[in-house]
């Protein structure tokens, strides 16, 4: 994987992340606002909404820790190899 693909997948990951952020504090204000109301719990349908974004918020997290984690090993097998090219042979 080209550090162009990284780069763009981190990006896409960020932005995706950002997304369900913004729609887990919508849904949040939602609740809120419902419970404000009516005084009494907020429809069942908003509560499954927000527990199905805190799972999708979970797994991007978990999945932008895992390419995290590869970008460091990929960094450091790479300087690896500069280390090792600019180490003359001697005979």
């Amino acid at each position: 994987m080209d550090a162009d693909m990284v780069a763009a997948l981190i990006a896409f990951l960020g932005s995706g992340g950002f997304l369900l952020v913004g729609l887990r504090m919508f849904l949040n204000y939602r609740i809120k606002r419902f419970q404000a109301q009516a005084g009494a719990a907020p429809p069942r349908e908003l509560e499954e909404g927000l527990a199905e974004v805190r799972d999708q918020l979970y797994l991007l997290r978990t999945d932008l820790s895992d390419l995290q984690e590869r970008v460091e090993f990929t960094e450091r097998v790479l300087a690896r190899g500069r280390d090792d090219a600019r180490i003359p042979e001697s005979h």
